[in-house]
């Protein structure tokens, strides 16, 4: 707008291809993610690259790769 050029935004996230494959297999399950702040139990729905989403009693919850400690298939 000035003549000055905007500068760039780059956005950066480890992928981490293993656990991207290993959660893939675990979509329409029932999953416990422990997070750096609690674990949520529910049904994983939707695996990318950056986050998962686990679906709560039908409540979607967004959770970024980067929270996750640990990943397991619950038994219910």
């Amino acid at each position: 707008m000035n003549g000055q050029t905007q500068p760039s935004v780059e956005y950066v996230s480890n992928f981490e291809g293993y656990f991207y494959q290993v959660a893939a297999t675990l979509v329409g399950k029932q999953i416990a993610v422990q997070t750096t702040r609690s674990t949520i139990q529910g049904t994983l729905s939707n695996v990318t690259p950056d986050h998962i989403v686990v679906l709560v009693s039908k409540v979607p919850f967004y959770i970024r790769n980067q929270e996750i400690v640990w990943v397991t298939q619950s038994i219910k």
